[in-house]
């Protein structure tokens, strides 16, 4: 699936939208790579749990999979 103009769209309606997903992003890469390395026992899998949450949880995983530390599971 061609994302782009599903980005752009989105992007079009507010200014600050790209600013929310340049945000997101980065929180998504640095939560990945911290749950990466961090083992389970002490962290307690933060980012299934912040996938969890309602509505801002779907939007994580799709940013996710853009993440060079993502691990698919």
């Amino acid at each position: 699936m061609d994302w782009k103009p599903i980005l752009d769209f989105l992007v079009t309606l507010a200014p600050w939208v790209q600013y929310l997903f340049m945000s997101l992003g980065g929180l998504v890469i640095i939560g990945t790579f911290v749950d990466s390395i961090i083992p389970d026992e002490k962290d307690y899998a933060f980012m299934t749990k912040a996938y969890a949450l309602p509505v801002i949880g779907d939007v994580l995983r799709a940013i996710a999979k853009f993440s060079p530390f993502y691990i698919k599971g």
